[in-house]
């Protein structure tokens, strides 16, 4: 039984030999006589890439390059002996494009012709398809732009505003073909934002969108390269608060009831939207607006306070208000002229050895205030110093300046002498030997 096994295994194994070599010579003979009988065949070759060489062309000569290729492959047909072209694979061939009629920047459609790698040609064309593409010549010229930023998905926490954002650096060069080039009217950095902010923040960005007006200009095959490959954007965030408006009252008497002269203050805005860098702006109970001098506070005076006096450049004005008036009301206000007499003047913090004293009769001083109040003042009531504290020990002449005090009280003001808010008066200033003065005291 078993040698029956064995001769069956070896008869069926050199049979399967047998075919194979069979089949192997039957290729062969095929071959051979395909060779013989037909010596030339037709392939037809996909995907063969297109070369465009500028080299030694007028093209090159003037400047000009390729910016645009309608197709970079062509599929090619062609003709010639079995033993020349039956391995050819797109490889090993290329579609050159004839470049002789370019003179001057602008679209071509223009003519191919396809050779080996090599430079061999055992081979006729058939057919190219297509049968011409279109290649775009032009001038690569630089230009440099400035720098917007657009914030896509940008969001605040609430009672946060944003500012306008910041690119470093500002401006950008872009490179590429002259129209295009020339066409550009905005570049953009764009920032893709994925968090809620609440402080200022800064963000790298490496994408930048270019625009003809409102148009997009393409730029996927990169024909357009630009002086640096990533952007810093920063976004400024503010605290938006809205604070009242208030003033500081100076060279007011000591005794003013500052409480009742400020309610005749009228203001035109009473609060101001603000934007502040950090949250110390919550802390403020107002927003102080400028100075009033109670020297200079009239029936009916008007004060004008601009925006960009009294915020910090770091601060952004949200309520579009620009200027801010202050009215001294008239209601229930009066002004009345008072004469004081020279003689009445007090002299304070005296210099020894020093006499002082006034050649004029006295002063004529306006007053303003409550009715009331004023209806009742007099003479008495006024109490003028000079404060002899910065007294220079110089003899003779000297413009020194008034104060006013008004101790009865506390609802009127003095405004001065005419235009002057501050009275003055020439005082002489005599130098009395000490002897002299102990003389005049016996």
């Amino acid at each position: 039984m078993e040698k029956i096994k064995e001769f069956l295994a070896r008869f069926f194994l050199g049979d399967f030999v047998l075919k194979i070599i069979s089949f192997l010579l039957a290729v062969i003979v095929w071959a051979v006589v395909s060779i013989s009988i037909y010596p030339s065949i037709d392939r037809t070759i996909v995907n063969v890439p297109v070369e465009i060489d500028l080299d030694g062309s007028y093209a090159q000569a003037t400047s000009l390059e390729v910016t645009g290729l309608s197709d970079k492959t062509v599929t090619v047909s062609i003709q010639g002996q079995r033993g020349k072209i039956g391995e050819l694979s797109a490889e090993d061939l290329v579609a050159t494009v004839d470049i002789s009629t370019v003179m001057v920047a602008k679209t071509y459609s223009l003519g191919m012709d396809v050779k080996t790698v090599s430079g061999d040609k055992s081979f006729t064309i058939t057919s190219i398809t297509p049968s011409t593409v279109d290649v775009t010549f032009d001038k690569i010229v630089s230009k440099e732009f400035p720098l917007e930023a657009r914030t896509e998905g940008l969001k605040l926490e609430t009672g946060y505003t944003a500012g306008d954002p910041v690119v470093v650096p500002e401006t950008v060069t872009a490179t590429g073909p002259q129209n295009i080039i020339n066409s550009i009217t905005r570049a953009v950095v764009n920032v893709n934002i994925n968090s809620v902010l609440s402080s200022t923040h800064e963000f790298t960005s490496n994408e930048i969108i270019l625009y003809n007006d409102n148009a997009v200009i393409s730029n996927e095959d990169n024909v357009i390269t630009f002086d640096r490959s990533s952007y810093q954007v920063q976004i400024p965030v503010f605290v938006r608060q809205t604070l009242p408006l208030d003033v500081n009252i100076i060279n007011a008497p000591e005794n003013l009831d500052l409480d009742y002269f400020r309610s005749l203050l009228k203001f035109s805005a009473e609060e101001i939207d603000i934007a502040a860098p950090n949250d110390k702006v919550k802390e403020m109970e107002s927003l102080i607006i400028g100075n009033i001098n109670m020297r200079e506070v009239d029936v009916g005076s008007v004060f004008e306070f601009s925006t960009e006096n009294f915020l910090p450049a770091e601060y952004e004005n949200l309520s579009l208000t620009d200027t801010v008036t202050v009215t001294c009301s008239s209601e229930g206000l009066t002004r009345r002229p008072i004469a004081l007499q020279a003689r009445n003047i007090q002299y304070i913090n005296k210099p020894a050895n020093f006499e002082f004293s006034t050649t004029a009769s006295g002063l004529s001083l306006v007053f303003v205030g409550d009715e009331t109040q004023l209806a009742e003042l007099s003479s008495a009531d006024i109490t003028a110093q000079i404060d002899l504290i910065d007294f220079d020990k110089q003899e003779g002449e000297h413009k020194m300046a008034v104060d006013i005090v008004i101790s009865s009280y506390n609802r009127v003001w003095c405004i001065g002498n005419g235009s002057i808010a501050t009275p003055k008066i020439i005082v002489n200033a005599q130098y009395v030997p000490e002897e002299t003065a102990v003389e005049e005291s016996r």
